[in-house]
């Protein structure tokens, strides 16, 4: 009987001691657990009228205000660093409905403004990207602001973003980039609007659990999760990979991987099918590549 007393108390103890130290409250608050199921079943996400919002007010907004050209971006990517005042790493673990609820706040939708040549209309094509300061400091892909389709008769006009919350706002500044590291540190007018930065944290090692918000093909706010399965050097290049299982596909490029507490671990760069044969015909999986934090905290010293 006493063997069994002290062993459930010694159980009792280490998990409680195990629970403290995983993730404590935030360095700037207390944070609050949220494990209760909502109340109310969860709006569903219209993707085809999100877009039509999207590009209607960033439509609206351009013809009134204009914006920054295409060529101004990217003669900014030449820019290779810039400062940037951060939130510390937090220490709040979430799970589930709790943590795509409150880290989604952080997410946002890049806009590339563009004429498709077939009509006047203004339309954007969709990224992602995610917020690091509350006064506008973003994250994305370098090949977000390079990249375009040169079968359409016309270059991309401007950017925008849009947050979960369906407001816009323009892109007025690439504040440093990294070809490399495929990386771009962006600026946007929130209007003095306070947005919801993520937390930077710290490259994770093989095996750690991570999760991931971003807008698969017009998908928007899609909450995926997995672990860090790989680190490597790119083929071919000097570039520092990592590779995830969580799932994204096009259309989440620059999107933020996350700890259990939100902070962010490292950015959507791509993804490469692996096929059994040289044709290409008889498929086998996906790498999911990310680029770790590490990188992005070499353009914001």
């Amino acid at each position: 009987m006493s063997i069994y007393k002290i062993t459930k108390y010694t159980l009792v103890g280490v998990s409680l001691l195990l629970a403290a130290s995983a993730c404590e409250s935030r360095q700037n608050g207390i944070d609050t657990q949220e494990t209760s199921p909502p109340s109310e079943p969860e709006a569903a996400i219209n993707d085809a009228d999100r877009l039509k919002n999207f590009e209607q007010q960033a439509s609206a907004y351009y013809n009134e205000h204009g914006g920054v050209d295409a060529d101004t971006y990217k003669q900014q990517l030449t820019n290779k660093s810039c400062e940037v005042s951060g939130l510390p790493a937090a220490r709040q673990p979430y799970q589930g409905a709790a943590f795509y609820k409150r880290f989604r706040k952080g997410v946002l939708k890049m806009g590339k403004m563009y004429k498709c040549g077939h009509c006047p209309e203004d339309h954007i094509s969709t990224a992602s990207a995610f917020v690091i300061s509350a006064d506008g400091v973003c994250v994305t892909n370098y090949h977000v602001f390079k990249s375009y389709d040169p079968s359409r008769p016309n270059e991309y006009i401007t950017f925008f973003a849009m947050d979960m919350e369906q407001n816009i706002y323009p892109v007025t500044e690439v504040l440093a980039a990294s070809k490399h590291d495929d990386l771009a540190v962006f600026k946007i007018d929130t209007q003095g609007q306070q947005l919801s930065p993520l937390c930077m944290g710290q490259e994770q090692p093989v095996g750690e659990p991570i999760h991931l918000i971003s807008h698969p093909e017009h998908r928007f706010y899609t909450y995926t999760q997995g672990h860090i399965d790989r680190k490597y050097i790119k083929p071919g290049t000097t570039k520092i990979r990592q590779s995830i299982s969580a799932e994204f596909a096009k259309g989440s490029s620059g999107a933020p991987i996350m700890d259990d507490c939100g902070n962010v671990v490292g950015v959507v760069a791509g993804t490469q099918n692996i096929y059994y044969d040289q044709e290409g015909k008889i498929y086998q999986s996906t790498i999911k590549e990310i680029i770790p934090v590490s990188r992005l905290k070499e353009l914001i010293k």
